[in-house]
């Protein structure tokens, strides 16, 4: 049992690690404070620990019932990007357009230089 409980808190932890990454790149790259910044923080975390509790429950299911070792991979890697979709549509910003429409833009100038 104690065994099954690391390898399911691994799998947390693994999960957890791109979208705290991803959010502290945000935090650095495009600060804001006020309340926006205060109430959003703390709903990315839940909201992405929900996701990633849900799914990595998900995949030990599969895993346990089914063996499908191809399924969880997939589940994993959705789990993922869904978390780091959720981490940016999440974060606020205050004075100009929305974070994701600025991102799109910085790379767009990346590649046209």
């Amino acid at each position: 049992m104690e065994r099954k409980f690391k390898s399911y808190f691994f799998y947390i932890v693994l999960l957890s690690v791109p979208f705290v990454v991803l959010e502290i790149l945000l935090l650095l790259k495009y600060p804001n404070t006020g309340l926006g910044r205060i109430i959003s923080l703390p709903m990315t975390f839940l909201v992405n620990g929900m996701i990633i509790l849900i799914l990595s429950s998900l995949v030990y299911f599969l895993l346990k019932y089914t063996g499908f070792k191809v399924v969880r991979r997939v589940i994993l890697g959705l789990t993922i990007c869904l978390t780091l979709i959720v981490t940016v549509w999440l974060y606020p910003q205050d004075s100009s357009k929305h974070i994701s429409k600025t991102i799109v833009e910085d790379i767009k100038s990346l590649w046209s230089k």
